[in-house]
């Protein structure tokens, strides 16, 4: 689907999607080409129903499947060929508990870091939040020790934002910075300093370390974002300024760590707590006498 994909790019691009969803959703149709080894445009709807249950069959995540719904639906609405998705719902993501590391858990992952990079990079995405694909992406010139941030240039949905640079971690992006002297991307390849480190080489650094440390709780380095997230809601920060530093477009994604640490719930008080000591006073008096009265 040469000509096909080259389109489909240049409207996403007018359109303004990021590069990450352009490159996702491209894999998506030349997938549906090849399973088919035709044309998407030579496809009926119930060829996308077929897809569909092979996917299913094939126990693909939730996830996946939405992008894949996602990739075909934009590709068929800009062709005007919407009815293509009739026979297919729109799949829905099982809401599920995420994983989170106590703060013990983080304190011994930190601590078993074999080398200063992985020690600076895994305390970088903690003590911020931020993505894994936003950290590969960081330059030198997205760090601002003076205000203590850290800018996102393209985050998620390619939403600017900015993230917590914590005192702990500028401490060592600055040691970090003057051994290393990186000259544009922040985290570099061994390949060169002007290609960023890869995502699987911090992946499989992390499960090295998180074996280290004998945590047999199972986790990637997206867990160690939702653990950022946990911890500020368990220290008493509200929802929406978690939803602002995740950089969620919409809090119902943030509302997720509610179910993650319901003991948060049950630190709230009362506004009956709140009530002077003399009117609640007089409220008991009045609920003991009303007591004796339908007991008398």
């Amino acid at each position: 689907m040469g000509i096909l994909k080259d389109k489909m790019i240049k409207d996403m691009i007018v359109h303004g999607y990021a590069e990450e969803t352009i490159r996702s959703y491209t894999t998506c149709m030349t997938l549906l080409t090849r399973h088919f080894q035709k044309s998407p445009l030579e496809l009926e709807p119930i060829d996308i129903y077929h897809f569909f249950l092979y996917l299913r069959l094939d126990k693909r995540a939730d996830s996946s499947l939405i992008i894949f719904y996602s990739a075909f639906l934009l590709f068929y609405t800009l062709r005007d060929r919407k009815e293509m998705m009739q026979l297919v719902p729109f799949p829905k993501r099982k809401r599920s508990v995420v994983a989170v590391f106590s703060k013990t858990e983080i304190t011994s992952i930190l601590s078993h870091c074999r080398t200063d990079w992985e020690k600076v990079i895994f305390t970088l995405l903690y003590s911020s939040g931020i993505r894994i694909g936003e950290v590969v992406k960081l330059k030198t010139s997205h760090i601002d020790f003076d205000r203590k941030s850290i800018l996102i240039e393209s985050g998620k949905g390619g939403h600017e934002r900015y993230a917590l640079l914590a005192d702990k971690t500028a401490i060592l992006l600055k040691q970090y910075m003057e051994i290393y002297n990186p000259k544009s991307y922040l985290f570099f390849s061994h390949k060169g300093k002007d290609i960023a480190a890869s995502v699987r080489s911090i992946q499989a650094s992390f499960q090295k370390i998180r074996k280290l440390a004998n945590i047999e709780k199972y986790g990637t380095v997206h867990t160690l974002r939702h653990s950022f997230a946990t911890h500020l809601m368990e220290d008493g920060y509200g929802l929406v300024y978690i939803q602002k530093l995740l950089g969620h477009a919409d809090i119902k994604t943030t509302l997720v760590y509610l179910h993650v640490c319901p003991n948060f719930l049950l630190k709230v008080t009362s506004p009956l707590e709140t009530i002077s000591k003399i009117k609640m006073g007089m409220f008991e008096n009045q609920i003991q006498y009303g007591f004796q009265f339908h007991l008398s």
